[in-house]
């Protein structure tokens, strides 16, 4: 079969964390995608079409000051999945309580519009459900990296596609509503609509698979806690054994291939018995950081200049232009689908110092899209080019992603907690390349 599956079953587990990666950035690219509703959300919320506005800053930088309190809320909080009481939770408890935040995130900023409520109580919500939903999200991508981690690579290359796929759904799905509906009051209201509906349907269809994947043959045979289920359904006798001490050698590879042997050996070495929720709790933080290092610094310094280009070097080219920036988004994100699809396939799996060279070079990216904004280059046929670069070369992160938990001489426990720690060392490169385009914008021309 396509891309090495062997059953019906795998190919479900491969669609499943197609659905689970997109709702990772969903309530994000829903509200990126009704802009206008957006920053015109206290005239819907109050249904008046002349309404002014209590607080003009927040109000006109509401996607800002969401995306500044989520980001800071998942800071505060990715560090929390390390702890013992996060590690006892079971997969099925986690994907529940995260992909459940996260919906009632979006239903309640769409509901509001039609209660209707005062502009004050809109933003107390607003604040309310964004901090519910980064919570949700900071869960809900450290338990997709677990899920995956025991995995062959291409589900962790799954994850990452479909976090890049939902940018090119939605950006298409904005320009064709865009291209196709007025630019009025009522048609802004039924965009945010359609974008919030949907998005609400999709997250429900992938809790449904999420949760469904404890009688999958494939998920119950490759993930500890879905094989124990099966095992205690079966009235099996489930005893539980330590997990592996540390390797006495601990060294990561340079290469992009495991090493046969130790595939081997950590194959019949699994900690039989033991739920995901158990290796977790057993396994030791630091050893594992030293054993992947090299994957934690490229995946940070690739997410870094991923975030910080993307979109905050991009708008700043042309504010006036009405298609620039949607146009320049979905051309980013169909490179990044691409670059993050091809980890999936052997041929383009480097060696892991390739990688970290990579993601080092890819700060020179920065250096176009800042002679654009300040007109050195001319016109926007340039800009489209290095969007498209930017999101091809997002290649090098999302394979150290695939790599860390794949690190040669990692037993089980310690596969799931690689996956736990490149998802900080994801969000760490997120949130400080937030943090230094907030004040590199300031500086930026504002015309």
């Amino acid at each position: 079969m396509a891309l090495g599956f062997s059953s019906a079953a795998e190919v479900y587990v491969y669609v499943t964390c197609i659905f689970l990666g997109m709702s990772i950035l969903l309530p994000l690219n829903t509200r990126y995608s009704a802009p206008m509703f957006m920053i015109n959300y206290y005239k819907y919320v109050t249904g008046d079409e002349d309404a002014e506005p209590n607080s003009k800053l927040f109000w006109a930088n509401i996607l800002t000051f969401y995306g500044a309190i989520s980001l800071v809320i998942q800071s505060l909080v990715g560090p929390t999945v390390l702890t013992q009481a996060a590690r006892r939770l079971s997969l099925s408890v986690r994907f529940t309580l995260s992909i459940t935040s996260m919906m009632i995130e979006v239903f309640v900023v769409l509901m509001m519009p039609v209660i209707k409520v005062s502009q004050t109580t809109a933003i107390v919500f607003f604040v309310i459900v964004t901090i519910v939903g980064g919570i949700g999200k900071c869960y809900l991508e450290a338990t997709c990296y677990t899920l995956v981690a025991p995995l062959p690579p291409k589900f962790m290359s799954t994850i990452m596609f479909g976090i890049c796929f939902c940018g090119v759904v939605t950006s298409t799905i904005q320009c064709i509503i865009k291209a196709s509906m007025e630019d009025t009051y009522e048609s802004h209201l039924t965009q945010s609509y359609i974008y919030f509906s949907l998005a609400l349907l999709f997250m429900a269809a992938a809790l449904v698979m999420a949760l469904s994947l404890r009688y999958n043959s494939y998920a119950q045979e490759m993930v500890a806690e879905y094989r124990v289920l099966k095992q205690k359904q079966e009235g099996q006798k489930v005893e539980p054994q330590p997990v592996a001490d540390v390797p006495k050698e601990v060294k990561e590879p340079t290469d992009g291939e495991e090493d046969p042997q130790n595939k081997e050996e950590n194959k019949g070495e699994g900690e039989v018995g033991m739920t995901t929720a158990e290796q977790l709790a057993a396994t030791a933080v630091m050893p594992v950081v030293k054993m992947i290092h090299m994957m934690l610094l490229s995946c940070f310094l690739g997410f870094f200049v991923t975030i910080f280009i993307f979109p905050n070097l991009i708008i700043p080219i042309d504010r006036t232009h009405k298609w620039f920036a949607t146009i320049a988004a979905l051309i980013f994100n169909i490179g990044k689908s691409i670059g993050s699809f091809s980890t999936s396939f052997k041929m383009f799996m480097y060696p892991r110092g390739v990688v970290l060279y990579g993601s080092i070079v890819r700060f020179l990216l920065i250096i176009p899209f800042m002679l654009s904004i300040y007109k050195h280059i001319p016109g926007h046929t340039v800009p489209y080019i290095f969007s498209f670069i930017l999101g091809l070369t997002h290649y090098f992160p999302v394979l150290s992603m695939v790599y860390g938990p794949t690190t040669p001489g990692l037993d089980d426990g310690q596969k799931l907690m690689a996956g736990q720690l490149m998802g900080i060392a994801l969000l760490v490169g997120v949130s400080a390349a937030s943090v230094v385009a907030m004040i590199v914008v300031i500086f930026l021309p504002q015309d």
